[in-house]
């Protein structure tokens, strides 16, 4: 009988991992693939927390290290570090994590916006906090990992060289 019940409460599916001693979760469907960490082709003039491309099966995506993103110290990368490979406004994007801890389901109602205090560089990300199990998972907004200005820099980095001068 649980299971019926548990089947019609709506719930979220969550592929969770640790930044920084934190945990964070990205809806399943975002997430394309998880890799292990595999070193990457640095990018000149790219900003400062992409870690820089990987090529995946001929497609060349460009990695972000979420450390950096979020600005918490730099740590070495472990056998533990892994690289989510996302959707993102219809490309892929590579987001380096400290480690993957799980893919879950919760319910919709164990989500619940932003507390009103947080501000600064942990709300622009952020979308939401899922309480489960005792925990406090930080739900990440995947559009607002790079703004406008952020992409644009992104693209100019990866464009054939002369191809980003053209324009200017």
């Amino acid at each position: 009988m649980r299971n019926v019940r548990q089947a019609a409460v709506p719930q979220v599916q969550l592929v969770t991992f640790q930044v920084g001693g934190e945990e964070f979760g990205l809806d399943v469907f975002a997430v394309h693939e998880i890799l292990r960490w595999q070193a990457v082709t640095p990018v000149p003039r790219a900003p400062a927390f992409v870690e820089g491309v990987l090529d995946v099966r001929g497609s060349v995506v460009p990695v972000v290290d979420l450390r950096r993103r979020f600005e918490v110290p730099d740590v070495a990368y472990t056998d533990e570090t892994r690289i989510v490979l996302v959707d993102f406004s219809g490309e892929r994007l590579g987001l380096v994590v400290d480690s993957v801890t799980e893919v879950l389901r919760a319910p919709e109602t164990s989500v619940s916006a932003p507390p009103a205090y947080i501000r600064g560089l942990a709300a622009e990300f952020m979308r939401g906090i899922v309480r489960h199990e005792g925990r406090l998972i930080i739900l990440m907004d995947l559009d607002r990992i790079l703004t406008s200005e952020e992409r644009i820099a992104l693209g100019d980095a990866l464009a054939p060289a002369g191809e980003a001068d053209a324009g200017a």
